[in-house]
């Protein structure tokens, strides 16, 4: 029978982890499919990147890992918070890449920003946790 690791997540991680998911579509979609300037929707966007960034920071930090837990634990969540901040980084760095070799004529810079930081910083986190 083959080991099976078993990966423990709080219910209140799965749901943030949904929701930074719905966040990177989202971020996607506005960088692809951008509203017209002027677009009084267009508020909307600094909550939801406000959100994505404090949701991203969550999962680089000492708080998604369980504070009293024996260290199979600990490295499990470690391995699934490196999974997280990898996935950020890729999505982050593919999303870079396609805009900047296509030919966008409406583009708003600020996502483009703050995918770059969510880069920068899942490279960080990486090295910082590497040994």
């Amino acid at each position: 029978m083959k080991n099976r690791i078993k990966i423990s997540m709080s219910a209140n991680d799965v749901w943030l982890l949904f929701f930074f998911a719905v966040h990177a579509v989202y971020i996607a979609l506005c960088v692809f499919f951008p509203l017209p300037d002027g677009d009084e929707k267009s508020v909307l966007d600094v909550v939801m990147r406000t959100a994505a960034a404090v949701l991203a920071g969550y999962f680089m930090s000492k708080g998604f890992r369980p504070p009293k837990a024996d260290s199979a634990i600990v490295k499990k969540r470690v391995s699934v918070q490196s999974v997280i901040v990898g996935c950020t980084g890729a999505f982050s760095l593919c999303i870079i890449i396609v805009v900047r070799y296509t030919d966008f004529t409406i583009l708003h810079e600020n996502i483009i920003v703050q995918l770059r930081d969510f880069y920068l910083a899942s490279i960080a986190f990486l090295m910082g946790t590497s040994k």
